[in-house]
């Protein structure tokens, strides 16, 4: 018996390599990820329906993979698919070797309607971004400006194979001296795990070219906010109870999915946070198992430390609220009268510690009460949706979901101590106390499966009417014609597309930046503003961003001709001026009084955005050629049309 296991794993072992290895000539390393998840899947015990091991063995997985980017930073091989695949199937191999489970198929459990949910906010989900062209998905979540960033980081990585706040130096090319502290110290899990699917996408070894390297992260976007919705929507099946029945459960994941795909949660995603979207369902898939644990002890313990790490290399604001939670699960479940127990506990506070230190260093003291590009959350709706949830879970009194209260009081005691904070300190709430109400809203939509205790007739009244109140407005108290979700479907919610296709136009035809600051003034203020953001993180010339940034942003003093020469004339490279509109204009005579036109708010800005008597855009990069012909270079380029 034990030279028949021998044997198993050996040849096991030899497959683990073998495939990957057949894979990469045939350009068909996209399968390996799939591969590896199915594997996480078939060897979990704890859970025995198909989508309950899918889901606990992505939450595994992603955790682990926070873990090993650790290793791989200083393995020499970096991120080439067939050695990440190669290790990852040994470990799977390995682990069901030592635990004595032989891969098995999960109880197909009937759980058409949890599929059909998922599927439905899925498709909803997914058509506004396969609508649009590259640079019309990429305008929507570069009008939130971090995408940039989170492309940097994605792209550096992908360059040197591994975490950036282990070695910082390998940043300081890519980004200027005063940024590289809080740049290199940003939570880097989703990234890391970004830039290993990427290789595996493409079946390369190397980084693509900026066209299709931000193509893949966007669509690597939109994937995560796909996963949210699983996470969500699966955490509310599992507190709904394996006694639910499909009408009781009906209404209930019909407001869930509603909510998904029409309220605030939709707007991470087109404003372009893919850490909180991790950081969201890592949260959300920890609910449900602390509502209902896994039925083996190691596998639920197992699963939940490797959350918390998931959440601290992603979005540290959500780690007290998962680390509370889990603590509850551990008393709970009584873990302290086991030694290994004790092990694991010291080994998941240090590694999940690294979020916070990394983000501490990367903060300011005053890091609560920044403000941000989030959009605000819909006030009404958060509370009506929190009062459903509390309701559902107090009128059930059920022993079992003790543990679901608690989640939803914590995270409704955070979001109202942050926003106390911020208040008492600044006289209203700010850009993180939102993020917290992302965290509620997601708390409350698990928890929201307790109202599935209730009948048929009941939940139906309450579910219809929040429906149609989620569809018809939106906005921060709710006085928005329509719904986030329907703007993002109808087009409405558009971005800045024209400054990504000027951003992809750049990149195309200087993919590395031609070693020179390209500078957008084709257009419109914000469209030349995020234009060369976007065009400066494609070609990692980001560096030399900042110092353009407050001339071009339209919401600033602006600039005279004379900053303008000055910027030229200290300029380390060359500079580029892409032109285009001969109206295009944003010099103003003086930055005290600028004399610009009148705008109202919301409406867009002019093309014609600077004073009358300054130059034009074209004439005064004209006039910096004639002063600095061999330092100036003008490019007269046609924008991309959708």
């Amino acid at each position: 018996m034990v030279i028949r296991k021998t044997a198993v794993t050996v040849a096991a072992l030899a497959l683990a390599w073998l495939v990957p290895l057949a894979t990469h000539p045939l350009h068909l390393d996209a399968v390996l990820p799939l591969l590896v998840l199915a594997g996480a899947a078939a060897i979990q015990r704890g859970a025995t329906s198909l989508v309950d091991r899918i889901v606990t063995a992505a939450g595994q997985l992603f955790g682990a993979a926070c873990v090993f980017g650790l290793a791989i930073t200083l393995w020499p091989g970096h991120l080439h698919p067939t050695l990440i695949a190669g290790i990852a199937l040994s470990a799977l191999v390995l682990i069901a070797a030592a635990t004595n489970r032989m891969p098995e198929m999960p109880r197909m459990r009937k759980d058409a309607l949890l599929a059909t949910a998922v599927a439905v906010t899925s498709l909803v989900a997914l058509v506004p971004y396969a609508a649009r062209d590259l640079g019309g998905r990429l305008g929507l979540p570069l009008a939130g400006e971090d995408i940039s960033r989170h492309f940097l980081l994605f792209d550096v990585i992908g360059r040197t194979g591994g975490y950036l706040f282990m070695r910082p130096e390998a940043l300081r090319p890519f980004v200027p001296d005063a940024e590289l502290t809080g740049i290199a110290n940003y939570p880097q899990g989703l990234h890391f795990s970004y830039a290993v699917l990427d290789r595996f996408v493409r079946s390369s070894g190397h980084n693509a070219a900026p066209a299709t390297a931000v193509d893949v992260m966007v669509w690597l976007l939109v994937g995560t906010y796909l996963l949210l919705c699983l996470a969500i929507l699966w955490a509310a099946r599992r507190i709904a109870g394996p006694g639910a029945t499909t009408a009781r459960l009906v209404p209930v994941l019909a407001v869930v999915a509603a909510w998904l795909v029409l309220g605030d949660p939709v707007t991470v995603l087109s404003r372009g946070y893919p850490n909180e979207l991790a950081g969201l369902a890592c949260a959300a898939v920890l609910t449900g198992l602390v509502a209902r644990p896994l039925t083996r002890r190691g596998e639920q313990t197992a699963t939940v430390a490797l959350l918390l790490v998931g959440v601290s290399f992603t979005y540290a604001l959500f780690l007290p609220y998962a680390g509370i939670i889990a603590a509850l699960w551990a008393v709970r479940a009584r873990l302290w009268r086991h030694w290994w127990a004790w092990v694991t506990a010291v080994a998941v506070g240090a590694l999940a510690a690294i979020g916070p230190l990394t983000a501490a260093t990367a903060s300011s003291g005053d890091q609560l009460l920044l403000n941000g590009t989030a959009r605000i959350v819909d006030r009404p709706a958060t509370a009506l949706l929190v009062a459903l949830a509390a309701a559902g879970l107090v009128a059930t009194r059920s022993p079992r979901l003790k543990a679901a209260r608690f989640a939803l009081a914590t995270a409704g005691v955070m979001a109202v101590g942050l926003g106390a904070y911020q208040i008492a300190t600044l006289g209203r709430p700010v850009y993180y106390f939102d993020k917290l109400l992302h965290l509620l809203i997601v708390v409350a939509l698990c928890t929201l499966g307790a109202a599935a205790r209730f009948r048929f007739k009941a939940t139906a009244a309450v579910a219809v009417p929040v429906a149609l109140f989620m569809l018809v407005a939106g906005g921060e108290w709710h006085t928005t014609p329509v719904a986030p979700g329907v703007k993002l479907a109808l087009g409405k919610d558009r971005g800045s597309p024209e400054a990504a296709r000027d951003a992809l136009l750049i990149a195309r035809m200087f993919p590395d930046g031609g070693n020179a600051v390209n500078v957008d003034l084709m257009g419109s203020p914000w469209r030349n503003w995020s234009g060369t953001l976007g065009a400066a993180a494609l070609q990692g010339r980001y560096r030399q961003f900042p110092g353009w940034s407050g001339l071009l942003y339209p919401g600033g003093k602006g600039g005279t001709m004379d900053d303008l020469d000055r910027l030229v004339a200290n300029s380390p490279v060359t500079v580029r001026f892409f032109l285009h509109d001969p109206a295009a204009s944003l010099l103003v005579v003086d930055t005290d009084h600028p004399s610009r036109p009148a705008v109202r708010p919301g409406q867009p800005l002019p093309v014609a955005f600077g004073d009358p008597a300054a130059p034009s855009n074209i004439e005064a990069a004209r006039a910096l050629a004639a002063k600095y012909p061999t330092k100036v270079q003008l490019v007269y380029a046609t924008p991309a049309n959708p």
